[in-house]
């Protein structure tokens, strides 16, 4: 019997449509009037299907060469075509759609037409000829393309399908003439992409009346205006191949189950795909506003990724800001710049869908997936799908497989980017080794709160969301979660904790620390402040968490360390202890490495001679004032908390500062932050490109008008006369870690404005803000700022679009600092403050065309 290469799927007709002059049941010059009989099962036998059927032939000896001609619909008209084949490498076999009921009457009347037929010979069978072939119990028209005369079989091609099969010579038979009189119902045609073209599904493409240099029909398609909901089941069946992209981070305690999202590898190229379209025409912008009450919004948002399919889960006006989930990636993202999503993306499934266990609830699904390596699957049972509309399926029974071997039974849900409806309480976003974070609150010596560095932005996202979150206007209860709008201090969402007397007990869910409010400082949550991702942890100080608080003084000089960081919130990189996960060394991010651990055990056991209090009861909100509220018996001590500090003993790390009380210091923070503006074709000015090819950054400036540069220029050249003089001379001045001051810079021997980063012995690592780069600097070379040269920073940290270490940004880095003004786009950047450049003709800068 015929092996097939591809599964083929009988094309059938779901209502009777108008048929073309050549259906051959209409065809004037016929002498057979027999009618059409109802098609027997496909168990039925050929022989069976077509006895007692007449067959009348022609005369003329010589066939007609109309069948290598195929049906083709009209030139630039849109049709609903099915698709029948698809290559391996590319093209698809598609049929009229409006063909299909004549495709089924010719396929009937073959059959009639070749009962007497006998099967061919080796000799009768030749490359290119016309034959019969029986597939499934049934006759189809095919065209020889490869003869294999020792094992006397052949492939050939279902003309009026595309499909290819391997068959036997037994089942392969001498064409009638009224097989070759028709031409052929399947044509050969070549889209963009073939990102979730299914097999026996229809497709709305138009004839561009172009063709590849293969001789393929260039097709355009016309996809539906919106992305469906429903699992791409069939999809799955076809490609079963999956990757995962994300474990949720369940609490047990909360009973939140655990939650795998997964990514179907045939969908991978999507992104990639919609980034080339969209930056090759720019995408199409939204005219209308944005409603509030808006549930599910299909758009394209542009991330520190590229752009993304998204659905819009909530939005800031003025200006706006979109929280989006992106569908094909399975995360959560914030952005500025959205358009519609091009009409040839719509239509295609998401890519992206979750999974819970189904049985044995208790064993770990995140051991189980991380164990099965990149080969996973995912099967249905197909007893559980039988008699289920598959377009409308939004959940369904399934299981995991890897090498061939099941892993688990598991719960497959489509999944719109609400974590809710997976039933967790929060989008938690883990805090992985390597990434930058700071610390959010301090618990101890010993323990501390650090939260990612994207999180920073958050507080001024809370004060833009206090008018879309109303005052609550129902019982709080306890683990409800509330946006808290305080006077005292910035906006923040939390977690009650505990009630009493409409006095409250919260925790802040993106830092840590506790907190006690009056009810009439809460306001209920709206979708972005419930789905905005939390990314925060409680973490142990490595070597540090092991000295006993016995041995260890109270007002030990070591939470200075960590006081100084969490006031400054300085960017700090995680390092994760490999045997504990909770357990981390902190190192600093602006330079070389330097572990926070080390920095503290020389000034653990060294006290400060002051007097610490609590730091729950700083600082409260000045329209509060209940009785302190008991702690519950699972929450955490009280955490403790610093007041400025006296000069500090011998060999700690402020030894010098003994005329501290008499210097008026300034912060870096506290300066007004002159951002390099959006828009295309910026010519900005490059201040610092040292070390591009590992950062993946430079440090750029804009200014608007001569003017405004000369003014800048007059600043550095009064900063360089107030550094010369002896005026601002302090013997033993020490400047804190983030303040701002006056620093003798090395190379040229002139004063610039710098911040510093960190104190090491007698040098302090300082940033030159002005210009962007960092050098260590003697504390004799170092002046406190004065007021008059407070004046806002122009430059700007901008991340490289398309950066990759992979490549050689080398060339780019020498490019960049010989080349001090270009000409590029300039987006908003990933992280606050800073901005992303796109340069044109990166290419040819990295592969030194451009010089």
């Amino acid at each position: 019997m015929s092996r097939l290469l591809r599964p083929l799927v009988n094309v059938k007709s779901s209502k009777q449509l108008a048929t073309y002059k050549h259906d051959i049941a209409a065809d004037p010059n016929e002498n057979n009037a027999m009618a059409i009989k109802e098609l027997p099962s496909c168990n039925d036998s050929l022989s069976s299907m077509v006895k007692d059927l007449t067959i009348v032939d022609s005369n003329d000896n010589k066939l007609s060469l109309e069948w290598r001609e195929s049906v083709m619909p009209p030139v630039k008209e849109f049709f609903e075509g099915r698709v029948t084949y698809m290559e391996n490498d590319g093209p698809i076999w598609v049929v009229d759609v409006a063909n299909t009921e004549s495709l089924e009457r010719l396929t009937n009347n073959i059959a009639r037409s070749m009962q007497h037929q006998k099967s061919c010979s080796i000799e009768d069978v030749s490359i290119g000829s016309l034959v019969g072939v029986a597939v499934d119990h049934k006759m189809y028209r095919g065209e020889v393309i490869d003869v294999n005369v020792s094992a006397e079989c052949a492939e050939v091609r279902l003309i009026d399908y595309g499909a290819v099969v391997a068959c036997d010579l037994q089942d392969i038979y001498l064409p009638v003439q009224r097989m070759a009189r028709y031409k052929a119902y399947a044509f050969r045609v070549k889209l963009p992409t073939n990102t979730g073209v299914q097999i026996n599904k229809n497709l709305t493409l138009r004839l561009l009346g172009s063709k590849t240099i293969d001789g393929i029909e260039q097709v355009q398609l016309k996809t539906k205006m919106a992305i469906p909901f429903n699992l791409p089941v069939e999809l799955l069946i076809m490609k079963p191949e999956v990757s995962v992209v994300r474990i949720l981070q369940q609490n047990v305690s909360l009973g939140e189950p655990q939650v795998a999202l997964l990514q179907i590898n045939a969908m991978k190229n999507l992104n990639d795909e919609l980034n080339t379209i969209l930056s090759e025409k720019s995408g199409q912008q939204f005219t209308e506003p944005f409603r509030e009450d808006t549930r599910t919004f299909f758009l394209a948002a542009r991330t520190k990724h590229g752009y993304r399919r998204a659905l819009l889960l909530d939005f800031i006006k003025q200006p706006m800001l979109f929280l989006v989930y992106e569908m094909d990636e399975g995360c959560i993202s914030l952005t500025s710049e959205v358009c519609r999503i091009p009409n040839e993306f719509l239509g295609y499934p998401l890519s992206v869908f979750a999974v819970t266990r189904e049985e044995d609830k208790t064993s770990s699904l995140k051991e189980q997936l991380r164990q099965c390596g990149p080969d996973l699957s995912i099967k249905f049972n197909m007893d559980n799908l039988a008699g289920k509309d598959k377009d409308k399926l939004r959940t369904v029974k399934a299981a995991l497989f890897a090498n061939n071997k099941q892993v688990c039974a598991v719960r497959v849900n489509s999944f719109l980017g609400l974590v809710n409806q997976l039933g967790h309480k929060y989008w938690r976003e883990p805090i992985d080794n390597n990434n930058l974070v700071y610390i959010s609150h301090v618990v101890n010596y010993q323990e501390v709160y650090i939260s990612s560095v994207q999180s920073k932005q958050y507080e001024d996202i809370f004060k833009r969301l206090e008018v879309k979150c109303p005052p609550l206007d129902r019982e709080i209860l306890t683990g409800d979660v509330v946006l808290v709008v305080s006077s005292s201090r910035a906006n923040y969402r939390a977690e009650i904790t505990a009630v009493e007397n409409n006095k409250f007990s919260v925790r802040n869910i993106d830092t840590g620390s506790t907190h006690h409010v009056a009810g009439t400082y809460l306001r209920r949550p709206c979708r972005f402040i419930e789905n905005l991702p939390v990314s925060q942890c409680r973490v142990k100080i490595k070597t540090i968490c092991n000295i006993p608080s016995t041995a260890v003084p109270p007002n030990t000089a070591a939470l200075q360390i960590l006081k100084r960081l969490y006031e400054h919130k300085s960017e700090l990189q995680v390092k994760f202890d490999d045997s504990d996960s909770n357990t981390v060394d902190l190192l600093d991010f602006t330079a070389e490495p330097y572990s926070l651990m080390t920095r503290m055990l020389p000034v653990l056991f060294t006290p400060v001679a002051i007097e610490l209090k609590p730091a729950e009861d700083l600082p409260e909100l000045t329209a509060v004032n209940p009785k302190p509220i008991k702690p519950s018996h699972d929450q955490y001590t009280p955490v403790t908390a610093l007041p400025p500090l006296p000069p500090s003993p011998p060999n700690s790390p402020r030894e010098h500062q003994k005329t501290s009380n008499q210097v008026q210091r300034h912060y870096f923070n506290d300066l007004k932050r002159h951002l390099l503006p959006l828009g295309e074709n910026m010519q900005v000015l490059v201040l610092h490109a040292n070390g591009l090819h590992k950062t993946g950054y430079v440090t750029a400036c804009f200014f608007s008008s001569e003017k405004e540069a000369e003014e800048f220029q007059d600043l550095l050249n009064l900063v360089a006369e107030i550094g010369s003089s002896d005026d601002q001379l302090q013997p033993g001045y020490l400047p804190e870690v983030g303040e701002m001051c006056l620093a003798l810079f090395v190379e040229d021997n002139s004063w610039y404005r710098g911040v510093c980063k960190r104190i090491t012995g007698q040098k302090a690592l300082i940033l030159y803000c002005d210009f962007g780069n960092l050098e260590m600097v003697s504390v004799e070379r170092i002046k406190p700022i004065t007021t008059e040269v407070l004046h806002g920073v122009y430059a700007t940290t901008c991340f490289i679009d398309g950066f990759n270490k992979g490549n050689n940004f080398l060339n780019l880095e020498h490019y960049l600092s010989n080349k001090n003004k270009i000409i590029c786009d300039v987006l908003d950047g990933p992280e606050p403050n800073t901005r992303v450049i796109k340069i044109p003709l990166l290419d040819k800068i990295l592969s030194k065309e451009l010089i």
